[in-house]
């Protein structure tokens, strides 16, 4: 009876009428719930955010087009919002400004670390901030839940969409795994590579290998992908690739658990040869102790001996004198002791005392060698178990340190690559997770004219799990032919994806990247991955530690 009376209490609480204002709270938390989970959902793709000067508007862009969008507020005259290529460098849903008076800044994505970001605040309908790219609040905080750490920003004057694009230029990531590889390129033969030459009298162009193969078994591919291989090897598929990551990390930490039990049994050890060392100075001492008497008593025999010889050979030195001389001292005492008796049975005495004394204190030595061998083996051992204990210290902060590394290298290898290629600097440069890879220089065709500033984004794997499906952005495109001294700025009709396509295609046509570059760009290409291209300088005043790439473009 209890227990129904309690059901029928909470079904009545349960089903009571909501205040107007529990209803709404209630139907908010419900909307903030689902608007959460579908912002989350949504994070996962690459997103490319694009900023209109001119407009006053931002487009937020995924592999399917926009997918969200917002009036804005830019720099005022004088406080201009800097155009170019941008990434989301930090994000802070409670910010204040430390430039003005702690302005406050909700939902901020900084995009410069000299104080450009994105941020709630009042959008009035025309340019009014001090540089930052203000947005609503309600639109500020859905951006923020849109985006993440690195997705790219793109500032420009116009309102450049991001549009398909094909290019021979652009890098490809590994093929998948060895059946892909096999069968991405079918104009090319099927063949398992030898060492065997080429046969000199040949005419034929195919490489003298096994026959072409009439399909691969799954279990060929399987015990190729075990045989053992150089741990210096570079991948040749993304399942190599993971694979490789992987056994690094795995060894990893297979020598971080061997050198913490090497240095717990080090530790082990240094506890044991320590109480030996105790035990063993213990009884070294007490040796001591019992060996110093009676060296001491050797000293006190030996000099009594001395003397009762000193005087044995004085008596017998005056007794040696004129003829006559002792029978006169013995005819004034007749009574007087045999001195010469008296000396040499002293001398006796003492001679058996001394021997005595060097026999205890020679059985002594012996057993003070005894007990000194065990303390000094002793004292060795812990002297060499405390070395092995700071090797195995120092091997644990290395194996600590390789972990660490392996880790990091794993959680930069899942993040997108980033190359800028700076044609009037000739240089390239390769970054991930925010971290330089390399810088080098490249060979550029000399330009004639201005070719701008284009972002190519790798959005996903293609239809072909072997290539990407990108998407080109240009945050600057001059007019077709403009000289690098002309500073005119294009206007709305001179633009249009046509211009964008051919500025695009002319800046990748004028580089050429280095094999071993394109090799390690295309083993750490992964979807979100992107080529920068820019007839600029890479501005190092914004391009410091914790930045991917800031591109200015005005």
């Amino acid at each position: 009876m209890r227990s129904i009376a309690v059901g029928a209490i909470a079904l009545a609480v349960l089903t009571s009428p909501l205040t107007a204002d529990a209803k709404s709270k209630s139907g908010l938390l419900r909307l903030k719930s689902q608007s959460d989970s579908m912002l989350a959902a949504q994070s996962s793709a690459p997103l490319l955010v694009v900023v209109s000067i001119k407009k006053q508007h931002v487009r937020v862009y995924d592999i399917n087009g926009e997918v969200a969008s917002s009036r804005i507020s830019s720099g005022k005259p004088g406080h201009d919002t800097p155009m170019g290529v941008f990434s989301i460098l930090e994000k802070n849903v409670y910010h204040v400004s430390n430039i003005y008076s702690g302005a406050s800044m909700p939902y901020q994505e900084r995009i410069t670390w000299s104080g450009i970001a994105l941020h709630a605040g009042i959008v009035p309908g025309y340019r009014a901030s001090h540089g930052c790219i203000r947005l609503p609040y309600s639109f500020a905080r859905k951006l923020y839940g849109l985006t993440k750490i690195g997705n790219r920003v793109v500032v420009s004057y116009d309102d450049p969409a991001p549009i398909p694009f094909e290019n021979p230029k652009l890098f490809k990531p590994l093929p998948l795994d060895d059946a892909t590889a096999m069968t991405s390129d079918p104009s090319r033969p099927q063949l398992i590579a030898v060492n065997d030459r080429t046969d000199d009298n040949s005419t034929s162009d195919t490489p003298q290998g096994l026959p072409r193969l009439i399909g691969v078994s799954p279990a060929l591919l399987r015990a190729v992908a075990d045989m053992p291989k150089d741990p210096q090897r570079r991948p040749t598929t993304r399942t190599e690739a993971d694979q490789i990551m992987q056994e690094k990390l795995d060894n990893a930490r297979t020598a971080l658990k061997t050198a913490q039990a090497a240095l717990t049994a080090a530790d082990d050890k240094v506890k044991a040869t320590a109480k030996d060392f105790d035990d063993a100075r213990q009884k070294f001492e007490s040796a001591r102790n019992v060996i110093a008497p009676l060296r001491a008593a050797v000293k006190t025999a030996e000099s009594r001996q001395k003397d009762a010889m000193a005087s044995f050979e004085t008596y017998m030195s005056g007794g040696a004198g004129p003829s006559g001389t002792r029978s006169q001292a013995g005819a004034q005492s007749d009574n007087a002791m045999d001195r010469e008796g008296e000396l040499e049975n002293a001398l006796l005495d003492l001679t058996i005392a001394a021997d005595k004394a060097r026999a205890d204190a020679a059985q002594g030595e012996m057993n003070f060698a005894e007990v000194q061998a065990v303390y000094s083996a002793a004292q060795t051992a812990r002297d060499s178990a405390v070395d092995a204990f700071r090797d195995a210290e120092a091997d644990l902060t290395s194996a600590t340190a390789s972990l660490s590394d392996a880790n990091k290298e794993m959680r930069r290898r899942s993040k997108p690559i980033a190359v800028l290629v700076s044609l009037r600097a000739q240089r390239i440069y390769v970054r991930q997770g925010f971290e330089p890879l390399l810088e080098a220089p490249i060979t550029v065709t000399p330009l004639a004219h201005k070719v701008g500033t284009h972002v190519f984004t790798a959005m996903r794997y293609g239809s072909d799990p072997n290539t990407f499906d990108w998407r080109l952005v240009s945050a600057q495109t001059p007019m077709p032919g403009q000289p690098f001294d002309q500073k005119k700025r294009r206007t709305a009709s001179a633009q249009g994806e046509g211009s964008d396509v051919q500025m695009a295609t002319e800046a990748l046509a004028a580089f050429t990247i280095p094999d071993e570059i394109l090799q390690t760009i295309t083993e750490r290409a992964r979807p979100g991955s992107s080529l920068i291209v820019s007839d600029r300088e890479l501005p190092l005043n914004e391009n410091g530690s914790g930045t991917e790439f800031v591109v200015l473009t005005r």
